[in-house]
Order: structure tokens, then sequence, then C-alpha cells
């Protein structure tokens, strides 16, 4: 079977897009094109969403995509712990799989807690699902007030202070703001100030970097309301890592494969003057701590060519992640390849095509989702899908044909399916029928 080259999913972290990556409870958007072929389907995902609470006694889940006849151990513990380690609280067969309920009682250790993490792991084969729940839903809530605060980073001073401009938050709220290390959500951080988010919605606000943090490359920011029930988190480079003048999206093409030898890549519009560190990994890893092949220097920028080996531990396997990373982490790019001898593309890659993606604007619950797309190409029929939240829509449910027409950016409502009522996060997806072009999102379903 020939290599297939494929276009490789990347993002460069510019400061103001950020949030849309890194923070928490942000929407990720990701959108790809396929260029020959639709990668193999994979496994569905185990999900599960919050049903009902009742304060201090239980919480009820709604599982979805659970895999048939496995044991699960349920845990429970800290908000922002993901359940790792938690309290365990109970444990079930999945028997047939797939969508079922459970309740489970709160352990008396996390009573009166603002929020809880609950977390499901099989003992077997390496499935897990974790979500978290307000342990009093009504506790402490701004009236009408709806959807999820963020806050992005406007920009910072190194070593001195970091600006951050917030959106969509509650009104007249008291919230404490922590900064921590890297990774560790600033919980427990350092407080290093409160604001009252007065009106609500979008503000600016500026805090010092504490002494204990100065020098750290990144660093975590937190705001946590007096009442426990309003959150958010994001971080930030403390010094600014960006190529001067440089604008886009680094990515590369796989151009030729030699089976269980090595790997040629052909990159475009990358970042002058940088070492790039270059990993292998195993298929769906996206190579992150994968094993290191090489470095390379980016010279002049743009597109280069540039030759891997790849490493014993993979060779034999079908496909590989492949991943190229900036010493510090701020530029990207990864792809993956078969694993098969094959020359090189005839044809220039559609790599430099633009990318088609989707945005969401507007949900009505349990009725329907309308999005706005970019960059579609004109004169296509894409086939619209709808699936449980962590699955990206792959193998989900048919909802209708969308004509691109005349391409670009167009508005279009789509009914949420039967299948999907009651689920609190539903994947979308467009695609053409030869998988060539694609792109998915997801949406809060209130």
């Amino acid at each position: 079977m020939a290599a297939l080259t494929v276009f490789s999913y990347v993002r460069k972290l510019g400061r103001t897009m950020r949030p849309l990556f890194r923070g928490s409870l942000i929407v990720f958007l990701a959108a790809a094109m396929l260029l020959t072929a639709a990668a193999p389907a994979q496994a569905a995902v185990p999900t599960f969403s919050i049903k009902t609470v009742v304060k201090d006694v239980s919480v009820t889940i709604l599982a979805n995509n659970f895999p048939a006849a496995k044991e699960f151990t349920v845990r429970m513990g800290e908000y922002g712990t993901l359940g790792i380690d938690g309290i365990v609280v109970g444990s079930f067969n999945s028997g047939a799989g797939g969508s079922f309920e459970a309740t489970f009682n709160i352990p008396a250790a996390l009573a009166g807690r603002a929020a809880i993490a609950i977390r499901m792991d099989s003992t077997t084969g390496g499935y897990y699902s974790y979500n978290w729940f307000y342990n009093d839903p009504s506790a402490g809530t701004t009236p009408g007030y709806t959807g999820i605060p963020t806050f992005g980073i406007k920009s910072v001073v190194e070593d001195t202070s970091v600006t951050v401009l917030t959106s969509n938050f509650p009104a007249s709220q008291d919230f404490t703001v922590r900064m921590g290390e890297y990774g560790t959500e600033a919980i427990g951080g350092i407080i290093v100030g409160t604001l009252n988010s007065g009106t609500g919605g979008a503000f600016e606000a500026t805090f010092a970097i504490p002494d204990a943090l100065k020098t750290k490359e990144k660093i975590a920011i937190r705001m946590d309301s007096s009442s426990g029930v309003y959150m958010a988190y994001n971080w930030f480079y403390n010094v600014d890592p960006a190529v001067p003048g440089y604008t886009g999206i680094p990515t590369f093409s796989i151009k030729s494969v030699v089976a269980d030898d090595n790997v040629t890549i052909l990159t475009s519009n990358f970042p002058a003057g940088l070492t790039f560190t270059v990993r292998m990994g195993a298929y769906g890893t996206k190579a992150v701590g994968g094993t290191v092949v090489g470095t390379v220097d980016s010279g002049a920028g743009g597109a280069f060519e540039a030759t891997f080996p790849i490493p014993d531990a993979l060779k034999g396997s079908y496909q590989i992640a492949i991943r190229m990373d900036s010493p510090t982490g701020y530029y990207y790019a990864y792809n993956w390849f078969y694993n098969n001898t094959a020359p090189a593309p005839v044809v220039p890659p559609v790599l430099l095509e633009p990318i088609p993606t989707v945005t969401i604007l507007s949900v009505v619950k349990d009725n329907s989702v309308t999005l706005q797309t970019w960059n579609y190409p004109a004169g296509k029929s894409f086939n619209v899908y709808m699936g449980p939240y962590g699955t990206q829509g792959i193998g989900g449910t048919f909802v209708q044909v969308q004509d691109s027409g005349a391409g670009g950016s167009f508005t279009a409502t789509y009914p949420i399916p039967a299948s999907l009522l009651g689920h609190t996060r539903i994947a979308i997806r467009l695609e053409t029928a030869d998988g060539y072009y694609f792109s998915y999102n997801w949406f809060w379903n209130n």
C-alpha cells in the first residue's frame, strides 16, 4: 500500500490565540484536511455527563460509548485533580456497553466541596473517562448568567506582570487570582490579587508576577470566585519567544518513506533561525514524549526538506507519528505517515490550500446548532455528522448534506439528532464523501 501524504494539523501559539488551545473551559477549534484518503476509523471514546446531583449525597451520570464487558473503578476527588488517585466510591461492569445511567455516593471527605471531580478507569484495556460537577449547582450562581467565564493573555512584561482580558464573566462576583508552576493550573498557587467582576463580561486586569515565579519560562494563572461556583485558568510565557515579523502556521507534509528505515518531510512556512527537535512515536500520540530522532535548523525558514531515521522501537509499526518542536515549545508541527515504502508525490502537495474550518455561532439546547464556515472549497458536497464529545464526529449520526456553493464563509443551522439529546457536549463534523476535505468542532448543548 502506498504511503499517504497527509495534512499535518499544527498551530503557532500566538499570544492572542493562546487561550483557544491552553486555557481551561475554552472551546478548542480543530480542523484539518486529509489529502488522499480518510484516516482509519478509531475506537469510540467513552464519555459521561452529569445528569443530577443531590448535594453531599450522590451524583447520577449518563455514560456514552462505553466498551462492553469491562470492569470500571469509580473515584471522586478534589476539583482540578481529574479524580486521579481519588477516593474509590464504587465499581461496575459495563455490560453491553454504550449508554447507561449510574449513581454514586459522594464520600464524607468531600462533603461541603463546591465542585468535585469524578473518574472511571477500566481495570483492563486502558479505558478511562472523567468529568466534574457542582456539589450544589444552585449555590452562588448569578441570576440570568449562562455560559463559561474565560480569559486570555493580552500582554506580558517579563518577570514583572501579566495583563489578562476576560470574556463572559458573571457580574458582581469576587475572584481570587493565583499564579503557580506551569502544569498545576495554579491550584493552591500564590495569591497575586483579587478583583470584582463588576458588570461582568469583558474587562482587563493586570497582576504582578510573584518573586517565587520570576525567571520561570511558563506560568499558570487562575481565577476562582469566592462562591466556589466560577473559575477560569490559563497560562503564559514569561518571555515572548516569537520570531519577529513571522506570521502564519508552520506545517510539514510527508514527501516519501522507506519502510522501517527513514521518512522525508517537506516543511512549509517555518519560522527562521530556530533549531527544532524531531520526535517519532506511536500513531495517535502526536509524538508527544516520543523518541528523539534528530534536530533540524530552520535556516531561512519557509520550505525545506529533511530526512530522519525511523527508530528501532517503531520499526514494524503500521503508522508512525512525527513531531517538530522549537526550543521553547512556542512553535510546533506534527503529522503521521504509513510505514510503507513509497516515492515522492507526483503533484505538488495540496497542503498550501486554505484550511476549511468551522466556528460555533449559537446553540438551541436539544434542538439545533448554527455554525460559520471559513475557507471552504467551492462546489463541494459535505456530509454533516454529529456524535458524542471526544469522537470528532467520526462514525457519528448523519444529519444532512451541505453544499458549499461558492465556498469561503457561510452560515448554516443543523438539527441535533435524537440520539444526542441530553448530552452536555456534542461533536460536529463536515466531510466530503471521499474524505479529501473535512473539518470538525464541538459545542456545549445549552
